[in-house]
């Protein structure tokens, strides 16, 4: 005999999302910072970090979103590797940060 045996399909419906609240909020939470971050790639904002947090938080009840988690983990190892295989790329690196941060500073200075 199964728990939801005799009781009105309304009742059954309740006493599942009663069980699996926490399963349903993790789910829309997780899929609105998915989300948010897909809009912040299209505009200003972190998207990547975003999406990444989404899956994150997505991870914590479902297999899938921790697959591409672990995906997006090895992808970011690789870049990582790549970025860092030679000190010409690490000093070329810095200076490109460094002059991107004094460009954002000098138009902020320039335009307000």
């Amino acid at each position: 005999m199964s728990d939801t045996e005799g009781l009105h399909p309304l009742s059954a419906i309740l006493r599942w999302i009663g069980r699996s609240g926490k399963r349903i909020a993790v789910t829309i939470v997780g899929f609105a910072v998915l989300i948010a971050g897909g809009v912040m790639l299209i505009t200003p904002g972190p998207g990547v970090l975003v999406i990444l947090l989404g899956l994150g938080i997505l991870a914590t009840e479902w297999a899938w979103a921790e697959r591409m988690l672990d995906r997006a983990k090895e992808g970011g190892k690789v870049v990582l590797d790549q970025a860092t295989a030679s000190p010409a790329r690490i000093v070329l690196s810095v200076i490109l940060t460094l002059g991107g941060i004094a460009a954002g500073i000098w138009a902020f200075i320039y335009f307000t």
